[in-house]
């Protein structure tokens, strides 16, 4: 048990720690963790609508995954509550005063939903006691794809509602939220449908993660522009 939690904590911790590193002005490490908490938070919620979404379709609890309807909904569900519980209690506060602000908060919410996500994945695994895995390689192989997929999505939805604050153009969060969800179906799907599924979505996955480095550089190059052509008060 043990070994588990340290396994699903460690690895996806590297991915939020990258990105915190990408930014210019820190954000406090106790603002970090409640945004971690509150990604646990919305693991717990998305499970329990997705739980609310097997009795409405009537979709057999056992293999929910082989239906490709289910599988969309249910990532929209989790794109959708990762980005909400940032929403309603970190993006209200001060602490969010810049663009970029938006898509750290994002992706340590993403952490948290991939911690806990992990660590379920792997009690699962422990408790059917005739499947014989390697904890550490399991997480690592989820770390180079799902837990690499959560960080990403929520980073593109981040940027969309960065860019909204600056532009008020609901327009392109609406497309980042969906391109996000898109994004989330098409791993899920590859990887159960597909055998050779992880080969081919991580190359996706790695040419989205260069466009979300280019859009941290772009928010924060326009942010530090606009603080630079403000002129003080007389």
């Amino acid at each position: 048990m043990i070994e588990a939690f340290i396994a699903s904590f460690s690895l996806p911790l590297i991915w939020a720690y990258y990105f915190y590193k990408r930014d210019c002005h820190p954000e406090p490490i106790s603002y970090l963790a409640f945004a971690f908490f509150l990604g646990i938070v919305a693991a717990f919620l998305s499970a329990f609508f997705q739980g609310l979404l097997f009795d409405l379709l009537k979709i057999d609890i056992s293999s929910p995954n082989s239906n490709p309807v289910f599988l969309l909904i249910a990532v929209v569900i989790e794109e959708f509550f990762k980005f909400f519980v940032i929403f309603l209690l970190i993006f209200p506060l001060k602490i969010f005063d810049e663009p970029v602000d938006a898509m750290i908060y994002m992706i340590f919410s993403a952490f948290g939903f991939a911690f806990i996500e992990n660590l379920f994945y792997l009690i699962g695994l422990e408790n059917q006691t005739q499947i014989n895995f390697n904890p550490l390689l399991l997480v690592f192989l989820r770390f180079l794809s799902p837990n690499f997929l959560h960080i990403i999505a929520s980073a593109l939805i981040g940027f969309g509602y960065a860019y909204m604050t600056q532009t008020r153009n609901f327009l392109v969060f609406l497309i980042s939220f969906l391109g996000a969800s898109f994004l989330h179906f098409i791993h899920n799907y590859f990887i159960i449908k597909l055998v050779v599924g992880i080969h081919l979505i991580i190359p996706v996955l790695w040419g989205v993660f260069l466009i979300v480095l280019s859009e941290i550089h772009l928010l924060e190059t326009k942010y530090e522009r606009r603080i630079a052509n403000l002129k003080p008060y007389a």
